[in-house]
């Protein structure tokens, strides 16, 4: 347990360089959290509210909320979005609010989409739960808390079975000082993630999806999730995912209507790090509220 609170230290040190991104193993039913380009490809107004709650039973383990919220704008070529999240991690705390505006444009025999997403985290540490090796040298408050801007900018191309996207998060790298005196700060780093996907119609009650996201951020290492996903009857998902950083995931979605869908997920670790915790858990209910007076047909890539 005591291994959870080594890579905290790490992370909030000076000069720390991880991979900062709250982590999603549904990402394919979910992409709007992790590329702002996707607002407005729905044609519906979807929200997504998803729970994660990472390495069960070790201390300090990751807990990530976020609520996802976009929507065309009938008539026009705009999307936009709107996404709260909210990260815990042992003593820090980071609450974010963000905007997005996208444009899509036909291209080919499909859309083409890029994103601007703007917003601002509440970004708090506290100090008084830290071990110190030297705690002479810092204050130890016990709350100390830092709003900073951060802006994410997404590509991203899509048809009614295939998709590829781009994203950039954190573009201007702001920094977050919590001891002036001694220095101590962390860095948003700049996360790049490229996401692929497509759906193959065997017949109208079996759908094979295979999918592809790959992340990458200065002084981490090289992150590549692959996952193969079934739809049986328009019904229900079942899917299963390799995580390179060492995770084999299982994956159920259910659309228990034509606007109603709940995920859940389960992921068993193959590292080291799999002896001190009992797996990641992560649920998401998701609706789509179609727009126009007719309900489009079931879509392989939208669900």
């Amino acid at each position: 347990k005591k291994f959870a609170l080594v890579i905290l230290l790490i992370w909030v040190t000076k000069d720390a360089a991880a991979q900062q991104e709250a982590l999603y193993s549904q990402y394919m039913f979910n992409p709007y959290v992790i590329n702002p380009a996707y607002a407005g490809s729905r044609k519906a107004f979807s929200a997504v509210l998803l729970y994660r709650n990472q390495w069960l039973g070790m201390d300090g383990a990751p807990k990530s909320q976020s609520l996802s919220i976009h929507t065309p704008i009938e008539g026009k070529k705009v999307g936009l979005g709107f996404n709260v999240i909210n990260d815990q991690i042992g003593p820090t705390n980071n609450f974010g609010v963000f905007g997005t505006y996208a444009y899509h444009l036909p291209v080919l025999s499909g859309k083409f989409s890029m994103a601007l997403r703007a917003g601002a985290y509440r970004y708090q540490l506290n100090g008084s739960i830290l071990e110190y090796k030297y705690p002479d040298k810092f204050s130890g408050a016990s709350i100390t808390g830092r709003f900073i801007p951060s802006f994410d900018f997404g590509i991203y191309y899509y048809t009614n079975t295939f998709y590829i996207g781009v994203a950039s998060t954190h573009l201007t790298q702001q920094k977050i000082t919590f001891d002036e005196g001694n220095k101590m700060q962390t860095q948003l780093k700049r996360h790049f993630i490229l996401t692929l996907g497509n759906a193959f119609i065997v017949n109208e009650n079996l759908i094979l999806k295979p999918s592809a996201m790959l992340k990458y951020t200065q002084g981490a290492p090289v992150n590549l999730d692959l996952n193969f996903s079934v739809l049986a009857r328009k019904v229900i998902w079942l899917g299963c995912s390799y995580r390179t950083s060492g995770n084999l995931v299982l994956i159920t979605e259910f659309n228990f209507t034509s606007f109603l869908r709940a995920g859940y997920s389960y992921d068993l670790g193959l590292s080291k790090l799999s002896k001190f915790n009992n797996g990641s858990h992560e649920i998401f209910v998701g609706a789509d509220f179609h727009l126009g007076k007719q309900v489009p047909a079931v879509s392989p890539r939208l669900l």
